[in-house]
């Protein structure tokens, strides 16, 4: 089944369209970079299949229900960009982060069961952040924060996970550690559909390439071939003329 399947999808924030007419499928058990220069829509398109945003026009299905009627939202883990900037001048602990996860998708009066607080505790071991747990998110390095951030999407053991550059902040060796952490969990029959700016890391790990431009979806495909059409065509990646 596919997980993510796009139908001439299409935004715009009110001056101008972002994107229009993308359509695409993502299989189950996929690794996907999105990619593209800055401001060509690829956070946009992440939240429309999060459904923080609306499309403008056409429809976002997620395992074959339009998002807008798609009510199982733990089969989905959602880390947005550099959400560590919204926990910096707020108390909350590594473990508090990750239990906030657990009421994703089932809304603030769920209650804190054994279940939940085995999940969290596994969770914990499973990112080698126990030694942190009670150490506030703020406090963190950004490989650290990043390891937080992942650990509560993946509390819930979605089936698909949205990134949305997860790697910028963090120095090569956390870098490095992240991509391979994110193969592992591909591996273990995760769908993953990551937007990145790191092409060399993207190519190295990823399996697939979104490639958008001012024109919307330019390349869908194996993420070699996609990388070769980049630099074929000279597009524009991550602000500066690559090719």
């Amino acid at each position: 089944m596919d997980t993510i399947r796009l139908e001439n999808l299409g935004f715009n924030y009110g001056d101008g369209w972002i994107f229009r007419h993308l359509s695409l499928t993502v299989p189950a058990g996929d690794f996907a970079a999105v990619i593209g220069a800055n401001g060509v829509g690829k956070s946009t398109l992440l939240r429309m299949v999060a459904r923080i945003l609306a499309p403008t026009e056409g429809k976002v299905f997620l395992y074959g229900t339009e998002v807008s009627h798609f009510r199982d939202w733990g089969r989905l883990g959602y880390v947005p960009q550099n959400p560590a900037r919204r926990q910096r001048s707020f108390p909350i602990s590594v473990e508090e982060v990750v239990q906030l996860g657990r009421w994703d998708g089932r809304g603030l009066f769920h209650r804190f069961d054994r279940q939940d607080r085995e999940a969290v505790e596994a969770t914990l071991a499973r990112f080698e952040l126990r030694d942190l747990r009670h150490r506030k998110v703020g406090e963190l390095s950004g490989g650290q924060q990043q390891r937080v951030f992942l650990a509560r999407a993946m509390v819930n053991d979605p089936e698909l996970l949205l990134l949305d550059e997860p790697a910028t902040g963090i120095d090569a060796d956390a870098k490095e550690a992240l991509y391979r952490m994110l193969a592992d969990l591909n591996g273990r029959g995760k769908t993953i559909v990551m937007v990145s700016h790191d092409l060399e890391m993207a190519a190295r790990y990823a399996k697939t390439a979104i490639c958008l431009d001012d024109g919307g979806l330019c390349f869908f495909g194996p993420i070699r071939e996609g990388l070769h059409h980049r630099h074929k065509h000279g597009y524009f990646f991550g602000g500066s003329r690559m090719g």
